[in-house]
C-alpha cells in the first residue's frame, strides 16, 4: 500500500546486485518509480547463476544463519519466499606434494550447534587440539568482549590469545574465508570485532537456511513489475537544476528526482560527474576491494579422495597454512541438484582443476574492511542527510559489520529510510520448510 503523505519521486537505481535490488524494492512498494539500470546482461545479483542436469547453480552459493541474516530472510519472508534448512557438515585435508591427506570430517548430526566429528584420524590426532581450540576460543571471545580494548585486528586477537593452531586454521579461518571470501592475509588485517561477533552469534544461532528457488527466485520477486535496463554500463551521472541526468552507453538518457548508486566504489569516477561529485568521489575512493576468482566445476579433485568423506564443506591447505582454499559440493545442498553428476564451487583454488571440467569461472568483488572503515562510513551516513542532496550510495561495504548479504539489505533500509519510506519487512521471521531431497 502506497503511503499518501509520501512525495513520489522518478528515482533511479545503478547496480542490481541485492544492495540495489532491495533499495527498488522498497521505494517501489513505497510507490516512487523506480528504474534499474545493470552493466551485465540480465540482473546482476543472479547473472552467474547456471542451470545443471535441470537443477540450480547459485553462483555464489547463499547459506544463512538466521541470526546473522534477519533482514534478508525478513525481506525474502515478505516476498513470500520460504526457506529450507541446510546442514554444513565439513571435510579437512593437509596438501602435499604427492597426495591429499583428509584428517578430519564431521557429520551432519550436532550436538547443539558444535558439529561431531566422525572419522578416527581426526579424534585421535586433532581431537583434543579442536576441543581445546574451542575452549580458548571461547574464553577469549568473553574477555574480548568485556574489554574496554577492542580496536585490534583479528591477527592480534589471534596472536594474543594463542588459539590452537589446527583449530584457528583448520576450522575457525576456513569459515571466515568462506563468509568474506578474501584472502587469508586480508582478513587478519581486518578489524577483530565485527568478526567475532560474527563467531560468537554463529555458535550460538539457529540451523542454516537456504532460499527455496535460489538466487534467481529472490531476484524475481525483487524486481516484479520494475523496469530494468541491463547489459549497458552507465556513462554519466550529473546533477542538472534539481534534477540527475542519467546516460548508459546505449544511448539511454533521462532526468531523474533522485539516483541511487548500488555498486562498488572502483569505477564511480568514470561515470559520476567529477567536477560535480569531487568530494564523494574522493571519500568513496578510500573504500577498499579485492577481486578473487569462483570456478563452477565438476572436477573431484578438489574432495576427499574417498567418497564416504565428502561433505558440504571441504577445506583443504597446507600443512604451514600458507595455501587453502574452500569448495561447496552443491548436490548435498541443493535440493535440485540431488542426484545429479557431482558439481562443485571452489574459491580461488590451489590444486589444478581439470580445464575440460570447469563448468564456469565468476570473478567476484569483495569489499575489505579495515581500521579506516567505520570512520568512512560515519562519514558517507552524514553526507546522505545534506539538505538537498540527489544521489546516494549503498552496498554491502556502505554500512557497519561484515560486508556480506545482510549489509547490502541493511544499507538499502539505511537508504530508503532517508526517503521516507516505510519497511514492511522488518521483524518478519523465515518460513522454514524441509527439503526432503537432501535427506534431513
Amino acid at each position: 500500500m502506497v503511503n499518501s503523505w509520501i512525495i513520489i519521486l522518478k528515482i533511479a537505481v545503478i547496480g542490481s546486485g541485492m544492495a540495489g535490488l532491495a533499495t527498488a524494492r522498497i521505494l517501489k512498494d513505497a510507490g516512487h518509480q523506480i528504474t534499474i539500470f545493470e552493466a551485465l546482461p540480465g540482473r546482476g545479483m543472479d547473472s552467474y547463476s547456471l542451470e545443471y542436469e535441470g537443477g540450480i547453480i547459485d553462483s555464489p552459493l547463499r547459506v544463512m544463519n538466521p541470526m546473522l541474516w534477519s533482514n534478508t530472510l525478513s525481506l525474502a519472508t515478505y516476498l513470500g519466499l520460504n526457506t529450507f534448512p541446510v546442514r554444513t557438515y565439513m571435510s579437512c585435508s593437509w596438501l602435499f606434494e604427492d597426495k591429499i591427506e583428509t584428517w578430519l570430517t564431521t557429520s551432519r548430526t550436532r550436538i547443539g550447534n558444535f558439529p561431531i566429528i566422525n572419522n578416527r584420524k581426526g579424534i585421535k590426532q586433532y581431537g583434543w587440539r579442536l576441543v581445546k581450540g574451542l575452549l580458548q576460543l571461547k574464553t577469549a571471545l568473553n574477555q574480548f568482549f568485556k574489554s574496554k580494548h577492542q580496536d585490534i585486528t583479528l591477527g592480534e586477537f589471534a596472536q594474543k590469545n594463542q588459539i590452537e593452531e589446527v583449530f584457528w586454521h583448520g576450522a575457525v579461518m576456513p569459515v571466515l574465508y568462506t563468509i568474506c571470501t578474501c584472502e587469508p592475509e586480508t582478513i587478519a588485517q581486518w578489524p577483530a570485532k565485527p568478526l567475532l561477533v560474527f563467531l560468537r552469534q554463529l555458535t550460538d544461532g539457529d540451523a542454516l537456511l537456504r532460499i527455496q528457488g535460489g538466487t534467481p527466485a529472490l531476484v524475481n520477486k525483487l524486481i516484479d513489475g520494475i523496469e530494468i535496463h541491463s547489459g549497458s554500463p552507465i556513462t554519466k551521472v550529473e546533477e542538472q537544476g534539481e534534477q540527475v541526468y542519467v546516460e548508459n552507453d546505449q544511448g539511454f538518457k533521462d532526468l531523474f528526482d533522485r539516483v541511487v548508486v548500488a555498486t562498488p566504489t572502483t569505477k564511480i569516477e568514470e561515470f559520476l560527474n567529477q567536477e560535480q561529485f569531487a568530494e564523494d568521489i574522493e571519500l568513496l575512493k578510500q573504500f577498499r576491494f579485492e577481486q578473487g576468482e569462483l570456478v563452477i566445476h565438476t572436477d573431484p579433485i578438489v574432495m576427499p579422495a574417498k567418497r564416504k568423506d565428502w561433505c558440504v564443506l571441504s577445506y583443504m591447505m597446507d600443512r604451514k597454512f600458507t595455501h587453502q582454499h574452500f569448495s561447496v559440493w552443491l548436490n548435498s545442498i541443493e535440493p535440485s541438484l540431488v542426484g545429479k553428476s557431482p558439481v562443485f564451487q571452489t574459491w580461488k583454488p590451489v590444486v589444478d582443476i581439470d580445464p575440460k571440467k570447469i563448468i564456469s569461472k565468476v570473478k567476484l568483488t569483495r569489499a575489505v574492511v579495515d581500521s579506516n572503515t567505520l570512520s568512512l562510513h560515519a562519514e558517507l551516513k552524514k553526507r546522505h542527510l545534506e539538505n538537498n542532496r540527489k544521489v546516494f550510495f549503498c552496498g554491502s561495504w556502505s554500512c557497519e559489520g561484515l560486508p556480506i548479504l545482510e549489509s547490502a539489505v541493511t544499507s538499502a533500509m539505511d537508504v530508503a529510510r532517508i526517503f521516507g519510506a516505510p519497511i514492511p519487512f522488518v521483524g518478519l521471521k523465515p518460513k522454514v520448510e524441509v527439503a526432503p531431497q537432501l535427506g534431513y
